[in-house]
């Protein structure tokens, strides 16, 4: 079987025009989220104690998820570069992929609530249950959990083959 030749670099070229699309579109919809109208709430001169107490409880879980999914994001690149296999199958890295995809969109939805109660702030509101605000923090959540389960699936199995417990693709193969 021959591969076709291709030409070195083209790849790199393709990652880097797709990377710019993607931040782009990420850009523009930041844009278009920002100058909508949006309502955070009833307007306020200073928060209650109960909110200041919302708002720190907010903000460690905040930090606390974005320092999670990068420690994920660090562990998946440990996986990956401690013993590279330059003939994986190609199934076998997709929730590896899945992963830091799921686990990026979390740390953009992180910071995405973040600056939506920065804003809400700004405005002298406060209403961390608002329709925007929640949607954001669930949607942070959300993501890192499905990045976590993604990585525990790609950790198994690549623990489990370094392991000897799961044949590899070549033994497989009559």
């Amino acid at each position: 079987m021959k591969h076709a030749a291709r030409r070195p670099g083209i790849g790199r070229v393709r990652f880097y025009i797709g990377a710019i699309v993607l931040i782009a579109a990420v850009l523009a919809y930041q844009h278009f989220m920002q100058n909508r109208s949006q309502v955070y709430g009833p307007s306020i001169d200073a928060l209650t104690v109960l909110q200041e107490k919302q708002l720190e409880a907010f903000l460690s879980m905040n930090q606390l998820l974005i320092a999670l999914g990068t420690a994920m994001f660090g562990a998946m690149g440990f996986l990956l570069a401690r013993n590279p296999r330059p003939h994986s199958a190609p199934r076998q890295l997709w929730p590896a992929a899945g992963s830091a995809i799921c686990v990026g969109l979390s740390l953009y939805f992180g910071y995405k609530s973040y600056d939506d109660v920065l804003f809400m702030l700004q405005q002298s509101t406060f209403d961390l249950y608002g329709t925007l605000v929640l949607g954001d923090r669930v949607a942070h959540f959300a993501t890192l959990m499905a990045g976590a389960f993604l990585f525990a699936d790609f950790a198994f199995h690549e623990m489990s083959r370094e392991d000897g417990h799961e044949p590899s693709d070549d033994a497989k193969s009559p």
